[in-house]
């Protein structure tokens, strides 16, 4: 949405009101692999956007702020209000790019990694902080590197023991070779350390290393993004896999764009394990006019425990339709339709869902 601001502060701060309301259909509210309760929540999204230092061409800064109200029809029980904050900027030089984030945002869910609580849902809290440059070293070459943090908490009484708060701290460093003026080849090292805490067993610190060659830009008419091959190794469970991470997009025609992201990592669960993640995600975008667009999504997710013989295969499939009204306006529907398949006794779960939503933007 394209609105002009709410108001204005002088000649540099715009500020404009964001703000939503969703109602939702979940056939599994509570994604239980039997006992399925069905649900109707009703989500109001206040929120406001401040956009700093307007008319500054090498610098942009701006400030987001929204809460939601949860209401659900049946289960009241679970009603919640939940905050999301989010600072972002950015600073462009001749030969200097830096861009840095960070974030807070409270979530309520019945799943999370692989983790759930049979007729429950619950609470965590989310804490995100990153800053990533890249400079210029001469026509040819260019350095990148960043830091990046996050920490998850979960604050529901019910997930002691159940679950594991974590802190991760990355850092990658990529070198860059302009091959022709619209791609780039990349020699790249990222480290992730990860202090896992306890659920049922005590807390432990995971590292994992990342070798890549890759390449980002134009690397076919019509097909743009990145991609990062190589080797990840994980210190904690002396284990080393090949390593990916891609996102392309490609223009089919002028009113359809596909996209494809690809990703083999390590990771944590929900309960604290160590697993190795596989996924894939597909996605379309068809501009039908000015107003109308519709979109659809395919995903799917191996996630395998390397402390036990668990693994769950999650798969996803989604439709969405827009419709925007005008400068201000937004409305949309969808369907969502979500599947865990999991090894272990009670972690399987269906669930289909459809929302009918509207954003405001002043």
């Amino acid at each position: 949405l394209q609105a002009s601001p709410l108001f204005s502060v002088g000649d540099n701060v715009d500020v404009f009101f964001d703000g939503s309301s969703n109602l939702r259909w979940s056939s599994n509210l509570f994604n239980d692999e039997s006992g399925e309760v069905d649900d109707l929540l009703l989500t109001l999204t206040p929120g406001f956007e401040v956009d700093f230092v307007r008319g500054e061409s090498n610098v942009d800064l701006s400030l987001l702020a929204r809460y939601d109200l949860l209401r659900y029809h049946d289960h009241n029980e679970v009603d919640t209000e939940l905050a999301h904050v989010k600072a972002k900027g950015s600073y462009e030089a001749a030969r200097l790019d830096l861009t840095a984030s960070a974030s807070f945002d409270e979530s309520q869910t019945a799943s999370s990694q692989g983790q759930n609580l049979p007729g429950q849902l619950f609470e965590s809290e989310a804490t995100r902080v990153g800053l990533e440059g890249e400079y210029q070293l001469s026509p040819k070459f260019s350095f990148g590197a960043g830091v990046n943090y996050y920490d998850t908490k979960y604050v529901s009484a019910n997930t002691v023991g159940a679950f594991a708060d974590r802190e991760e701290v990355s850092v990658p460093v990529d070198v860059y070779y302009e091959l022709t003026p619209k791609l780039d080849l990349s020699l790249g090292y990222s480290r992730v350390e990860a202090e896992v805490g306890a659920a049922g067993s005590a807390a432990y610190d995971q590292v994992t290393n990342f070798y890549s060659l890759g390449a980002r830009g134009e690397l076919l008419p019509k097909l743009s993004g990145f991609l990062k091959l190589g080797y990840r190794e994980n210190e904690f469970t002396n284990k080393g896999m090949f390593g990916a991470d891609l996102d392309f997009s490609y223009a089919v025609t002028q009113k359809l764009n596909s996209s494809l992201a690809l990703s083999r990592d390590f990771g944590v669960g929900g309960a604290g394990d160590s697993t190795e993640n596989s996924s894939i995600k597909l996605r379309a975008d068809y501009s039908i006019d000015e107003q109308y667009s519709v979109s659809a999504n395919l995903g799917y997710d191996l996630r395998d425990y390397q402390s036990s013989d668990r693994e769950d295969d999650q798969y996803s499939a989604g439709v969405r339709l827009d419709y925007v009204l005008d400068e201000n306006w937004r409305l949309s529907t969808g369907y969502t339709y979500s599947e865990n398949d999991s090894s272990l006794a009670l972690s399987s779960y269906v669930n289909h869902a459809l929302n009918l939503s509207a954003s405001l933007r002043y």
